[in-house]
Parts: C-alpha cells; sequence; structure tokens
C-alpha cells in the first residue's frame, strides 16, 4: 500500500502544478464520478476504483466523497483523502461541500461530465465558478512511471502466455466464440484482473474487419485466423494482435504478410522521442503503399494505452502529438481485403529515450501455422 499512496502524492502534485501553471485562478479540481462517467480519472488520481465517487482535489486537501456501497472499503484502502459519505444526491452533496468551503473557481473536465450534470452543478454552486478544462488530466497519464511500466509489462506477459496457449488448443472447427471465451477464461486464470476489452476473433473473410465481433463461424483449413486481445492487471491494459493461417500458406497469404511486417518494423525503427505520431503512420504506411495495398491499410498505426485501452498519443495521418520517453503506445498496420481477409500485426511498445521497447513477445517473424507438427 505505501507504493501506492506515493505515487497517489505525486500525481496529485503534477495535476496541481499543472493547474498553477495555467491562466486561470483554480481552487480546486473536481472529479465527478457518477456511474462510472470519470471512473478511470479517479482511479488514476487516488488509486480507487468505484462506480460512484466524487474527489476534490485543492491546494493542501483532498476529499473523497462516496456512498454506502465504497465508504467502508475506501476508509480501509485510502489513508490520505478526508473521506465524506453521500447518500444518493450525489451533485447536491459535492455542491454542498463548494459552498461551505467558498472556493472561488472550480475546475472540471468538459470530455467527462455530461452536459446535464454540468447544468445542475452550475444551478447549486453559490458564488462558485466552474472552469471547463480540456483533457488536462488525460495529458498527464500519458508519460507512465516505472510503477506503471511495470504493471503493463506483467499485463502484455499474460497477453504473450495466452497467445502461446491459442497455438496449442485451436484448430479446425472451433468457433470464434469459443476462441474468445477460451482467451479471456485463460488471461483471468492467469492473473489478469480482466481483459482490456472484448477479444476480436474473426476467421476467413471476416479477418478483413478490424473490429469484427467473434460469431459462430468455425476455424476451417486453409483459412486466415486474426485475433487481437488484451490483459488488464493492477488496472493497466495490454493489446496484441496476431494472425495465423491453417495449413501451408499461399503465395499471397505470404506476400501480404511480410508486407505488414515490414511496416510494423518500420514503424518501430521510427518511433521515438521527438518524433510526430503524424510522421510515424506516415513511415509505416508508405510500407503498404508501396507494395500495392495503399487502399487496404486505413485506420491509424496505433493509439496510447494506459488505464483505458484506448488513449492518447495517436499513430496517425491527422495526429498532432508529439512522443516523449515514458509514453506508451501500439503499433499495428494492417491489411484487409474485403471478401479475402486481413493481416494485422500489434505490438504495444514503451517511448524509451533512445527509441522504443515491446513489451509483448509472442512470435510473429513468420506467419504462424497452428498446424504445423
Amino acid at each position: 500500500m505505501a507504493r501506492n499512496r506515493i505515487n497517489m502524492n505525486e500525481r496529485i502534485q503534477k495535476l496541481r502544478n499543472a493547474l498553477a501553471d495555467g491562466e486561470k485562478e483554480i481552487d480546486a479540481y473536481l472529479i465527478l464520478n457518477i456511474e462510472s462517467s470519470d471512473r478511470i480519472n479517479q482511479r488514476y488520481l487516488i488509486d480507487f476504483d468505484s462506480s460512484l465517487g466524487c474527489t476534490l482535489i485543492m491546494e493542501d486537501r483532498v476529499v473523497f466523497l462516496t456512498d454506502s456501497r465504497y465508504f467502508d472499503a475506501a476508509r480501509e484502502e485510502l489513508k490520505q483523502p478526508e473521506l465524506k459519505k453521500i447518500d444518493s444526491r450525489p451533485v447536491e452533496t459535492t455542491a454542498e461541500l463548494i459552498n461551505e468551503l467558498e472556493l472561488g473557481a472550480v475546475a472540471i473536465d468538459e470530455n467527462d461530465v455530461s452536459l446535464g450534470r454540468f447544468k445542475k452543478l452550475k444551478g447549486l454552486l453559490e458564488g462558485t465558478g466552474i472552469v471547463q478544462l480540456d483533457g488536462t488530466l488525460r495529458e498527464i497519464r500519458r508519460k507512465k512511471s516505472s510503477e506503471e511500466l511495470e504493471l503493463h509489462q506483467k499485463a502484455a506477459d499474460i497477453a504473450d502466455r495466452a497467445f502461446s496457449h491459442l497455438l496449442d488448443f485451436v484448430e479446425p472447427g472451433i468457433s470464434e466464440k469459443d476462441v474468445a471465451l477460451e482467451l479471456e477464461f485463460f488471461m483471468r486464470k492467469n492473473g489478469a484482473d480482466c481483459v482490456s476489452f472484448d477479444p476480436i476473433v474473426a476467421v476467413g473473410p471476416r479477418s478483413a474487419q478490424p473490429h469484427a465481433h467473434p460469431g459462430k463461424e468455425v476455424i476451417k483449413s486453409g483459412e486466415l485466423l486474426l485475433v487481437d486481445m488484451g490483459a488488464k492487471y493492477g488496472g493497466y491494459c495490454s493489446d496484441l494482435t496476431r494472425t495465423v493461417y491453417f495449413g501451408e500458406p499461399t503465395e499471397k497469404v505470404k506476400e501480404i504478410y511480410q508486407l505488414v511486417l515490414e511496416a510494423q518494423q518500420t514503424g518501430l525503427r521510427e518511433l521515438g522521442p521527438g518524433m510526430s505520431g503524424r510522421a510515424v503512420h506516415e513511415k509505416a504506411a508508405e510500407v503498404i503503399e508501396e507494395g500495392g495495398y495503399g487502399d487496404n491499410f486505413d485506420h491509424g498505426l496505433g493509439h496510447g494505452v494506459g488505464l483505458e485501452v484506448h488513449e492518447g498519443p495517436r499513430l496517425s495521418e491527422t495526429s498532432e502529438d508529439t512522443l516523449e520517453p515514458g509514453m506508451v503506445v501500439t503499433v499495428e498496420p494492417g491489411i484487409y481485403l474485403p471478401g479475402w481477409g486481413g493481416i494485422r500485426i500489434e505490438d504495444m511498445v514503451r517511448v524509451t529515450e533512445e527509441g522504443c521497447e515491446r513489451f509483448s513477445h509472442a512470435p510473429k517473424e513468420e506467419i504462424i501455422n497452428p498446424l504445423e507438427g
């Protein structure tokens, strides 16, 4: 528990510093987590997970408000924040506290509070202004501490083991849904809190759908199988995609697989501190374009990963992000041919001072054939 408290203090101080450096005078930052609306930021700042909780960060105090479902657990787990129990009126109770403290201005993230709750809070405050911020805490979350990177690595290790398990159990006749269920069960059984997202499992022509939902389709010899999965450990996510083929790969399968692999390796080589997300994407996309399949790669090269499986920074043709050491991103080019199938290869990496390092180590150098041997 001591390590988590230290991290909490450091994170709260980063937020306070960011607020102090802003143009507007702000007395407190409010996380209004109602029905999980801002659950991730609450987890990040005070290391407590609940579907309801209002956190008020001031210069010298932190107050956490929650209801009877979580109050006893919060009292046991949280040592620093002051605790206040709320009833079935979270917005009203939070407003009452702010009014009692006579705060001049409270900041909220406009991306995490619904318009209805914003209007309700504003109408209840007496003399306190609301400053709307755009992603301040999300920006802070982009750069990971050594403790966060360790949790990412453990999550990635679980996903790697799940892929090895997949190669052992998967065979023709098994459905996409059965594969997804087996992967989720394996990851949970081997230490995952849960999956980072519902696994994407697609066979044959359905693998041309980048985000296909597992269905009743069964694996057949002579077909592709695309699997995109991730584990969550200590709240932090992993993300891994591999494509396998059942039987002896055709020349077309080999050609497209090697092209996707080359594009991914190019992206990994280009990725490093100071590079823009747009430039890294463009370098990888050029490989696919020159290979004749430019129209068949129509999503971004990658995205940030943290407490959420999709967060900043972005690697895409429209990205305005600049990469910095400590950021965690995916590199996942793909080629998708409707009616034929799709191939995607994805690794999650950390940005370092020199370039990047992979979290995931599942085999990928040539297309995996589960029927070999």
